[in-house]
């Protein structure tokens, strides 16, 4: 009989949509150095859906953040970003990032951030791409209801793509992969503003340039994220993020973007 509960228990978890949601974070916005006292903070946001059609279409996301506040006013952040969709055996997405940060908790003027990545793309053809970078981030403003930061520094970039994302070309005229590994310039600016209450935006530009004779093509990547407080434990959220790049490995398109609305539950 255990055995038959644990075999229905399955069986709803795969043919249902499922959600799991918890506290709401984005280190990024206005106040959230203090909206805890906790020396350690999280948000999750994960789904997986499944739907017979012609094939069994698949879809699984994740979003996870972890904060650990230090007593010096420094923060570790670490996120998580995962994306994988399929049609049948089709992979129709599969990207996501990791990353781990180390920056002030904004209370400095001019302080150091330190951060590692790793990032892939199986749709456009990234196999990966690998970030070890440190900045120099200046306090521009900062208010009960708005901050704007910037930042100035130098990353190391290693990537490999293959030409999986590249339309209407003979790819066996191409080897099956390519790599670089380079310097890149990186400049950014971040700003916060909460608009009342229940209404916040936050928002991050940054301009990274090549440390070679290629150093005019420019990486523009922006992220913009809306966050509506209903009620004590239900958010409404925008995100839209883009990234236009002119110095690819592949012959892609130059610009790409991302746009997602959302409900996020709270407890």
């Amino acid at each position: 009989m255990k055995n038959n509960y644990l075999l229905l228990l399955s069986l709803l978890f795969y043919l249902l949509p499922t959600n799991l949601h918890s506290q709401l974070l984005n280190v990024d916005r206005e106040g959230i150095e203090n909206e805890t006292k906790k020396n350690w903070i999280y948000s999750t946001d994960l789904s997986l859906s499944s739907d017979k059609n012609k094939l069994n279409l698949l879809d699984i996301s994740s979003q996870i953040e972890i904060a650990n506040f230090l007593k010096n006013k420094y923060m570790f952040v670490g996120m998580l970003n995962y994306n994988l969709t399929m049609n049948g055996n089709e992979v129709v997405q599969n990207e996501g990032y990791l990353q781990i940060r180390f920056r002030d908790n904004d209370s400095r003027k001019i302080s150091n951030e330190s951060y590692i990545q790793y990032q892939w793309n199986g749709t456009l053809g990234m196999e990966y791409r690998k970030l070890l970078g440190s900045n120099i981030r200046f306090k521009i403003l900062e208010k009960s209801d708005l901050d704007l930061y910037t930042g100035t520094g130098v990353f190391y970039e290693m990537e490999q793509w293959n030409f999986g994302g590249v339309n209407d070309i003979d790819t066996s005229l191409f080897p099956g992969t390519v790599s670089r590994n380079i310097f890149r310039l990186n400049h950014y600016w971040k700003g916060a503003y909460k608009i009342n209450d229940n209404i916040d935006i936050s928002g991050v530009s940054y301009f990274q340039l090549p440390i070679n004779s290629e150093v005019t093509n420019l990486r523009w990547f922006f992220d913009f994220n809306t966050n509506i407080k209903m009620t004590n434990n239900f958010n409404f959220l925008i995100h839209y993020d883009g990234t236009y790049d002119n110095y690819r490995l592949v012959p892609i398109a130059k610009y790409y973007y991302s746009l997602n609305f959302g409900i996020q539950l709270k407890w």
